[in-house]
């Protein structure tokens, strides 16, 4: 076979190290053809010295294949032959196994420092044309140091990781630094792309069994691994941990054979609607699509299913949103907002599909940094996507990471709901509830036979001047389908020393002690602010109400309680001595089902 000297063109999925090829003096040599766009490439491609290929990992197989890429000379490295006459092709099965298949010579490195992985990594000598022996480290990966933004994203994003759960993890901070916030999770299985260390540790302290999937049961699955000499020696002879190629390990009707999938993976932006540019910004071609849109699809098919998208809301110096009106021109959409479910950044987390897109807006929005907001609803408006009178308080400090603010209350013989301030996002969950309410719940918390929440009227409900005033809602059931069930409110008087408490719990939800938790907890919230003085007004005959106060009163918690008529209203008074510190509502870890 004729090797030629000059015009050579070099295909890499990942490329890490030095890339002497793609330096200007070889460009009549070589031609570099990436697949995956790393720190050491990024240049040569900006300048049109090397090439990208956007392809997903899972169809790279079939292009070598059908020899729309085809592939004359396949450069391996492998573990030393066994007994048998068969390497091992180790920590990278993913395209390697089809570039031998499909070129016309192969040359293989064997190195005596490749691990032996089980799966589908081994080929006979046979199907090596040439062999060189060669003992050399393999390159180790160090994880992206981490930083107090990427630890909070992560956070959250483990909040959503329930028991059971078999997992997806993708390269980069967010993704590595999740796998430290599930030490509290049983039985987690892991079915990705690659693996990392962080994969090692959750393993060996039992939290990732394996045992929970249907598919490969009590397996970890991978199609390329990298990280530390540890990890190599672990994954080495070891059934356990099972290497297949792209195409299967990506296959989206194998990924959803295992329930309850998640997949974790990163954006460079997302647009208000919902829209993921993972490998470019703009028309700065920055990564790849990798595995990401294959792990995605089969996670959406898989029963009880998540996929998530989680990221930083700035760049890494604070310049620049990356939760955006718009995606940069030149951007490459990997995921459609049609097939988005969580977006998880620092802030929060959103649920957008089968939102609409004033829906959408709003939620992205509360997840952006707090001095891109306003700037964002105004794009949103400009653009037609949300309602042109649409108001938005920005929230105080305290506030700016509600999972932070959020307290669990399990009802009495019933199930356990989620409190937390009531959001600008909250507005359409604020209407349902309403419609739910029958006339007379409606007519004791409004004082009138008001039959209708429109939209002018909801968004001042959902839009809390927190500075001054408190509300707060009970959700029950996950974030994708959470519903109010009650809402509790404060409002601080003229006197600035005096509150005005309002309390509505769905008729179906009522004495389980709700109310009392919301009572307890807005009165905590105002004597924080120095209210000492508070009064609520109730339509006459609302005896569960007084019922609760003079409950409350006797705990401790009121004193100096009074009760007048006056009108069709009932006036209820009281003071509070200093708030009991024990007085602590439980918080749970975790938000899934």
């Amino acid at each position: 076979m004729e090797i030629h000297t000059e015009d050579n063109e070099i295909y890499h999925v990942i490329s890490f190290g030095s890339a002497p090829y793609v330096k200007e003096q070889y460009t009549k040599r070589f031609r570099y053809n990436s697949f995956f766009i790393t720190a050491n490439i990024r240049e040569a491609v900006k300048t049109g010295r090397a090439d990208y290929t956007p392809v997903s990992s899972r169809k790279i197989p079939e292009l070598f294949e059908k020899r729309l890429l085809p592939v004359d000379v396949a450069l391996i490295q492998t573990s030393i032959p066994n007994n048998s006459g068969y390497v091992s092709l180790g920590i990278s099965v993913d395209v390697t196994k089809s570039a031998v298949e499909n070129a016309r010579l192969v040359i293989a490195e064997i190195n005596p420092e490749m691990p032996v992985t089980h799966g589908d990594s081994l080929i006979h000598t046979s199907e090596i044309d040439f062999m060189v022996e060669n003992r050399a480290p393999l390159q180790e990966w160090v994880p992206p140091r981490t930083t107090p933004q990427i630890e909070r994203v992560a956070r959250n994003v483990a909040t959503l990781i329930g028991d059971g759960s078999t997992l997806q993890i993708g390269i980069g901070s967010v993704p590595n630094a999740v796998l430290k916030y599930l030490s509290s999770r049983e039985n987690l299985g892991i079915h990705s792309e690659m693996i990392t260390d962080s994969v090692l540790e959750l393993i060996e302290s039992g939290v990732v069994t394996n045992s929970k999937k249907t598919l490969h049961k009590g397996e970890t699955i991978s199609a390329f691994c990298i990280g530390s000499q540890r990890l190599y020696e672990t994954i080495d002879n070891n059934p356990k941990f099972k290497f297949y190629s792209s195409d299967y390990v990506l296959d989206p009707d194998v990924i959803a054979k295992n329930p309850k999938m998640v997949t974790m993976n990163s954006a460079l932006e997302i647009d208000l609607t919902g829209q993921v540019a993972a490998d470019s910004l703009g028309h700065y071609l920055y990564s790849g699509i990798g595995g990401a849109v294959d792990l995605h699809r089969g996670a959406l098919r898989s029963e009880g299913g998540k996929v998530i998208i989680a990221l930083p809301s700035t760049s890494h110096d604070g310049q620049k949103s990356r939760i955006v009106s718009h995606l940069s021109p030149g951007a490459g959409v990997a995921i459609t907002r049609a097939d988005i479910e969580y977006v998880v950044s620092e802030y929060g987390i959103a649920y957008l599909h089968g939102a609409t897109l004033r829906e959408r807006v709003l939620a992205m929005i509360e997840l952006a940094h707090p001095k891109f907001r306003k700037g964002l609803l105004e794009k949103a408006k400009e653009y037609g996507y949300c309602y042109q009178d649409q108001i938005y308080n920005d929230p105080p400090e305290i506030m700016l990471h509600p999972l932070d603010c959020q307290e669990y209350y399990t009802l009495k013989n019933g199930p356990t709901v989620r409190i937390r301030p009531i959001l600008t996002s909250d507005e359409d969950k604020l209407r349902t509830f309403f419609y739910s309410l029958s006339d007379q719940s409606r007519y004791s918390r409004y004082f009138s036979a008001i039959r209708a929440l429109p939209h002018e009227k909801a968004q001042k409900e959902a839009n809390i001047d927190f500075s001054r005033d408190m509300g707060i809602a009970a959700f029950l059931g996950p974030i994708s389908t959470e519903q109010i069930i009650g809402t509790g409110h404060f409002y601080i008087l003229y006197d600035n020393q005096t509150a005005e408490i309002s309390l509505l719990v769905h008729e179906k939800y009522r004495n389980k002690g709700l109310a009392r938790f919301f009572l307890e907890y807005l009165t905590k919230r105002a004597v924080e602010r120095g209210i000492t003085r508070f009064v609520t007004e109730l339509i006459i005959g609302n005896q569960a109400a007084i019922h609760l106060l003079k409950s409350f009163a006797q705990s401790g918690l009121a004193k100096n309680a009074t009760i007048e008529r006056a009108d069709e209203v009932t006036i209820l008074t009281w003071e509070v001595p200093e708030f009991p510190d024990h007085i602590e509502h439980k918080t749970l870890r975790y938000l899934f089902e």
